[in-house]
């Protein structure tokens, strides 16, 4: 009997970023010599924040974004593989500059960071986390925050633009009495009219002192888009909650499916998440813990 054939491999290192007027930014990455990037659009919650975000979260938020990346950069194999399915676990080695290095390069959260993407997304990555250099000074462009704002949040949820959130932010609304950040990801324009209309939906309905949408775009620069299964948009989207969150200063995300798994997990600062079914339990277990959601700042947190 052959020996398992080891998947594909491919080197990955950072480039220094590209930071726009907002907060959104994009990231540069070279896969195998090969340059693309990740555009991250998320100056709607940068207009909103009334906490300002610690290293660690900003870290997190970089780390979901390259991983995203290069899960979109490197194809699979296709629909036509010749090589019955050789090239679709891949293995990456990352290397990857962060401003908490002693924290991301503590062995148990770098095991647990990686044997999560390899549940989520079939593939192998090996991070090796190197110190960021003027990391107080590229933060300060990256986001800001207003500590007179008027508009707090009481819940995040995350909103996708289906039924299951949307008869959920009409629960918190009506019946919990919540004023709720509604927090959108897309990569592609075709959700965007949907998750627009539901919000618009929304406020004429309960006013717009009840809700506000929050939608964020995490998408490949010309040219570097390769694979079309996105098998880590769901630890980019936790992440992006789990940052909004963050700004609020509140300390859990929620959301819902048909058949909702309430679940219990440490993000970025002791944040309790109630995540869809399709986190699944296992995954939520490997999140959890000592993973990099230990408490990532200090300060007051308010618990619902």
């Amino acid at each position: 009997m052959a020996g398992v054939v080891p998947p594909p491999e491919y080197r990955v290192r950072c480039l220094t970023p590209i930071l726009k007027s907002g907060g959104d930014e994009v990231l540069r990455l070279v896969v195998d010599e090969r340059q693309v990037g990740v555009t991250l659009r998320i100056s709607q919650i940068n207009r909103h924040m009334v906490a300002a975000l610690p290293g660690r979260a900003l870290d997190l938020l970089e780390i979901a974004a390259l991983v995203y990346g290069v899960d979109s950069a490197v194809s699979r194999g296709g629909t036509i593989d010749s090589q019955m399915g050789q090239k679709w676990h891949r293995r990456f080695i990352v290397e990857i500059p962060v401003r908490e290095c002693v924290f991301w390069s503590s062995p148990s959260i770098t095991q647990s960071l990686e044997e999560t993407l390899m549940f989520l997304t079939g593939d192998r990555f090996d991070f090796k986390f190197t110190e960021k250099e003027e990391p107080d000074a590229e933060r300060s462009g990256f986001f800001h925050f207003d500590q007179e704002s008027s508009w707090q949040a009481d819940r995040v949820l995350m909103f996708s633009g289906g039924l299951d959130s949307f008869s959920g932010a009409v629960e918190e609304i009506v019946d919990q009495h919540q004023r709720v950040a509604l927090v959108s990801h897309h990569s592609a324009t075709k959700i965007t009219p949907i998750q627009a209309g539901l919000y618009k939906a929304l406020y004429k309905q309960f006013g717009q002192d009840r809700c506000l949408h929050l939608p964020m775009r995490v998408q490949m620069t010309k040219g570097g888009h390769r694979e079309g299964t996105h098998r880590s948009r769901s630890f980019l989207f936790a992440v992006l909650g789990a940052i909004t969150a963050q700004a609020f200063k509140l300390d859990r995300t929620k959301g819902f499916q048909a058949s909702t798994v309430r679940c219990l997990v440490d993000v970025v600062c002791d944040l309790a998440c109630w995540l869809p079914r399709e986190f699944t339990a296992k995954t939520i277990a490997m999140v959890q813990g000592e993973f990099l959601f230990s408490a990532a700042a200090s300060g007051t947190k308010k618990r619902l």
